[in-house]
């Protein structure tokens, strides 16, 4: 049933509520009511709340296998998510029926998800946090008995389940990314521009890609997708604006950015001058390449593999595997240590973010946009403090 509320707290928006009835005893079932904010939003909702009472999640089939229902939960996903999200419910769903085998759903209790865990750990010498496999599972459990309403009493994967299923002393610590000081930053965009001057165009793109990541602090999936179309000027800056993404996994584009819809497009920070004017060059010297043979960029792409020529045929740029590579052999050039702290193209973006949140006159709003997040996101994953900072609020202190 949908109806539009006058009143009240959902005033107007629609309401949608099912009232369906256990085939087996025969007695009506009291399904979550949820809210909409448009009568066709309403309607797939009712649609899918019929489709989920009908799909294993009425209470009178909780006497069926937990790992057989989930996979089927899975499955449901299939046209929802991205092939690699995908790959992590698969996992979960094939770990699950290792473990559980034909467990029934009733007979998953908080005892038993527990045992889980530490068994999961233990098998696969595998580390406690909240970056780990582990969490991931728990995770895919949780939401699995979420979607089942009022179909079970209580979730047996408790919020927070690693920390209330191992102790303190069991967590690993979670290797920071590595930030890159001011002088580091400057350091490598001056060595990688050095090395164009003499780079054969085969050998530039990796470089190329390490200058941009440097300015823009874009995700590499992203820098993979760039075209030559996407730089554009505006407001009087060079900047890129982009709708795309690469996928190493699927060897394939994604059709959109992340966690964003098909359309999508956003403006990333403003590049240098003269990053324009070698990206500029870039292209015509990588046309006359492709072009000597016999080879079309169909896709428009900047980071065309140019090293292997069924790759740069099949239009696939370069693999973030091979640009982490580049970079981390700069790196040893130029003696920057990350320590224990991970050093990939991921290093750049997290050390542009905290620049962001710790430069004068800076929007929040604005830099979380420009770096394809939310404010919230921005705010607790990225903002950091970088070795710059520190020392000058060391000093600051100390004055």
């Amino acid at each position: 049933m949908i109806k539009k509320i006058q009143k009240g707290k959902y005033a107007g928006q629609w309401q949608v509520r099912i009232q369906p009835i256990d085939k087996q005893t025969g007695k009506r079932i009291s399904w979550p009511v949820q809210y909409a904010d448009t009568k066709k939003e309403a309607i797939s909702i009712e649609r899918k709340m019929w489709f989920d009472f009908e799909n294993d999640l009425q209470p009178s089939k909780l006497n069926v296998s937990f790992s057989q229902v989930f996979r089927k939960f899975v499955d449901q996903k299939k046209d929802t998510i991205s092939p690699v999200t995908l790959r992590a419910w698969d996992g979960s769903a094939k770990s699950f029926e290792i473990f559980f085998k034909d467990m029934k759903i009733k007979d998953i209790t908080t005892a038993v998800v527990n045992r889980y865990a530490h068994k999961y750990i233990k098998l696969h010498h595998a580390t406690v946090s909240n970056n780990a496999v582990i969490a991931t599972r728990l995770t895919h459990m949780r939401s699995f008995f979420e979607s089942m309403g009022s179909a079970i009493k209580e979730n047996p994967v408790p919020e927070h389940a690693l920390t209330k299923f191992f102790r303190k002393s069991d967590f690993s610590v979670n290797l920071e990314q590595y930030l890159f000081t001011n002088s580091e930053l400057n350091a490598i965009k001056d060595k990688v521009k050095q090395d164009l001057k003499n780079c054969a165009i085969y050998n530039a793109n990796g470089k190329l890609a390490i200058w941009i990541e440097a300015e823009t602090g874009m995700r590499p999936a992203e820098v993979q997708a760039l075209k030559f179309s996407n730089l554009v000027k505006e407001d009087g800056f060079w900047t890129f604006r982009i709708s795309d993404s690469w996928s190493d996994y699927t060897h394939s584009f994604n059709g959109a950015l992340k966690s964003r819809p098909h359309g999508y497009s956003r403006v990333v920070l403003p590049i240098s001058k003269e990053l324009v004017a070698y990206i500029r060059k870039f292209k015509k010297e990588q046309g006359e390449y492709l072009k000597k043979h016999g080879i079309k960029n169909k896709n428009d792409l900047v980071l065309l593999n140019l090293r292997d020529y069924r790759f740069a045929r099949t239009n696939k740029p370069l693999s973030q595997s091979g640009m982490n590579d580049m970079l981390r052999k700069i790196c040893k050039e130029l003696n920057i240590d990350s320590g224990e702290a991970r050093l990939s193209l991921y290093s750049f973006r997290h050390t542009i973010c905290t620049k962001l949140a710790n430069k004068a006159g800076i929007s929040y709003p604005w830099a979380a946009e420009r770096m394809g997040h939310s404010l919230t996101t921005f705010m607790k994953v990225y903002v950091g403090v970088t070795k710059d900072v520190n020392k000058e609020m060391m000093k600051a202190w100390v004055s």
